[in-house]
């Protein structure tokens, strides 16, 4: 079971964690996430018939790094044997890293960017990636409680990608969080353990026709009558790829551009 660390201000330690589900995808930089040794993130949609899957992406006691996409291994860090009781994390600057003895790295991804808010995870096509700075988050604050776990064996998709368009429905999930696109186009992030609606858009429509988007630019969009937009996040950036995640805390937030992958989309 992959668990969720907080990384000491003046060293990196681990501290008493909050749960995360093996279904999880994304670890962060800030508040810094991990994956710990032993633990294996899950991603596979296919169950609800969705062709993304099955990966994984596991931290081996061995303190080897290992990516498998079909049951096939597709990539790792090579470090058997380097180290003991490692983990991987990403920095403020975007890089991330295997480490151990609390903070000596045997690997690390190699770029680095401008200081700011990250994400690395698992892709949809069987890659890695690391998307920063965050450019946008939702204006709601984030939730101290761990949000359970309503589906714990079940990949929810939490993640949504530059060119992706979703009608109305939920659009991404993440443990009891959920970001629906209503019927009267409002796009909302509800707590479904509490009933409480965590921030919304409070946009309308009569014509029934809404849609979410993300653009090249990591500005997000709902929009109605094909292109015609109800509602903006007003937060551009260099054109490329970026990715909208619901977070662990029951926030929203746009990362990017990408700055780091194993398997490029084209």
């Amino acid at each position: 079971m992959a668990l969720l660390i907080e990384l000491l201000a003046t060293f990196v330690g681990l501290l008493a964690p909050l749960g995360m589900a093996s279904t999880d995808f994304v670890i962060y930089s800030d508040p810094p996430t991990a994956l710990l040794p032993g633990q294996s993130f899950q991603y596979d949609l296919t169950p609800q018939g969705i062709p993304y899957g099955p990966a994984s992406l596991s931290m081996n006691h061995d303190c080897d790094l290992v990516l498998r996409f079909h049951n096939q291994k597709t990539w790792a860090t090579n470090t058997t044997g380097l180290g003991t009781d490692c983990y991987l994390t990403v920095d403020s600057n975007g890089e991330a890293a295997v480490k151990h003895d609390m903070n000596y790295p045997l690997w690390s991804s190699g770029k680095k960017s401008v200081q700011g808010s990250y994400a690395f995870l698992m892709q949809w096509n069987g890659g890695l990636g690391i998307y920063g700075p965050a450019i946008w988050s939702s204006s709601n604050p984030p939730s101290l409680r761990d949000a359970g776990n309503e589906h714990p064996n079940v990949t929810t998709d939490y993640v949504f990608y530059s060119y992706s368009i979703l009608p109305i429905a939920t659009i991404l999930e993440y443990k009891n969080y959920k970001l629906v696109l209503r019927d009267d186009c409002n796009l909302v992030l509800e707590d479904t353990a509490t009933g409480e609606i965590r921030w919304q858009t409070g946009t309308s429509s009569t014509q029934h026709d809404c849609f979410v988007t993300l653009d090249a630019q990591g500005e997000l969009f709902v929009k109605h009558n094909r292109r015609d937009v109800l509602w903006r996040s007003g937060a551009r950036s260099t054109p490329f790829l970026y990715i909208l995640a619901l977070r662990y805390d029951g926030t929203l937030g746009v990362y990017g551009p990408q700055i780091w992958t194993t398997k490029p989309f084209w």
